[in-house]
């Protein structure tokens, strides 16, 4: 039940990054179209696109781990026997796991701190700083929960394999 909660989680999170997507390509055409015939655009567009190319990648990042389709450099890994390239892509999943609960944690209290000094965020129009910055602990906290159940499930993090490494004995 809680693997389901965890995945309708990162579906939503991902939906809504695909959402925030087209919202901004449209809002890039709308601005483009409407200096073209010579009309003046909302100047909330440009702030609001702004905020998307940060959120976006926020919201996707979990489910491109459980995917495994984040970009990985196979260089190293195809050329490594089995056994070894298996104990570097665990060390590579808990260097993960430790790397986005470090920056989830910090993410906690620089949210935490902005909202609490009532930091505004002024552009166009004015935001609450910490509405931007939550969704860092929140897309690093369920990446570690992402690579913590690849870890579990024995699943290495990245796809391995793609490029066909002829043998070198031959």
């Amino acid at each position: 039940m809680l693997s389901r909660t965890l995945d309708r989680i990162v579906d939503l999170m991902a939906s809504l990054a695909g959402v925030l997507l087209l919202a901004m390509m449209v809002m890039i055409i709308l601005d483009i179209f409407a200096r073209e015939v010579g009309l003046s655009f909302s100047a909330h567009f440009f702030a609001l696109t702004e905020y998307t190319l940060l959120i976006i990648p926020l919201l996707g990042g979990p489910w491109l781990v459980r995917e495994r389709a984040h970009v990985t450099v196979e260089v190293l890994l195809v050329t490594l026997p089995p056994k070894a390239r298996a104990r570097v892509l665990t060390a590579l999943c808990w260097l993960c796991i430790v790397t986005c609960l470090i920056l989830a944690y910090f993410g906690v209290l620089v949210t935490l701190d902005t909202y609490t000094a009532g930091d505004m965020d002024m552009r166009s129009f004015d935001m609450p700083r910490w509405i931007l910055l939550a969704f860092m602990p929140l897309s690093f906290g369920m990446m570690v929960l992402e690579f913590f159940r690849l870890w579990l499930r024995g699943e290495p993090i990245a796809r391995v394999g793609a490029i066909d490494i002829p043998n070198q004995d031959n």
